[in-house]
């Protein structure tokens, strides 16, 4: 790779950090009984009836050989003083995250995290591999609110309260 390639790959890294996202934690049982979870930023709705989302699994993740049609997943939308469970979800950073975070079984027998913010049950329809990642959009099939103000992630850091700008419209679209 060329540098003038290392320079185009960080500018777009760069760029991409202005997006800002939502910060949840995938939660699966896999087939043997394992519990997994990671931290993912790659949310977002495809559909609203019927419901449905997209998120992106890399390949080094220990979920990515789950992502398989008809698996179930929790989708756990942390709340916005919830950024040690998006850091201890991360790679690695919490030897076992569900010994650390209180989880129960919710809709189809999947582990979602009680305290978040939000939560949702998708069961797997399909996969894609795209770059060493999987797409992977799932039905929702039951969904929960807690709280209101969810965790952002923007510009390599964490924030806790969205303000409406002046002006700005809100409502339903």
């Amino acid at each position: 790779m060329s540098n003038q390639d290392d320079a185009f790959t960080e500018a777009c890294v760069e760029v991409m950090s202005r997006v800002a996202a939502s910060v949840a934690v995938l939660t699966l049982e896999d087939p043997d009984g394992t519990k997994r979870g990671m931290t993912i930023t790659s949310l977002s709705s495809v559909s609203s009836d019927p419901p449905a989302v997209v998120v992106s699994v890399g390949e080094g993740a220990s979920s990515h050989p789950f992502m398989v049609p008809g698996q179930t997943i929790g989708v756990n939308l942390l709340a916005a003083d919830q950024t040690n469970y998006s850091i201890g979800f991360s790679w690695g950073k919490s030897e076992d995250p569900f010994a650390d975070f209180p989880w129960k079984y919710g809709a189809a027998d999947t582990p979602v995290l009680t305290e978040a913010a939000a939560h949702f049950v998708g069961e797997i329809e399909k996969v894609e591999q795209y770059h060493g990642s999987a797409v992977v959009m799932a039905r929702v099939i039951a969904c929960d609110i807690a709280k209101d103000e969810t965790l952002v992630y923007w510009q390599r850091a964490y924030f806790g309260g969205l303000e409406p700008v002046e002006g700005g419209v809100t409502g339903t679209w």
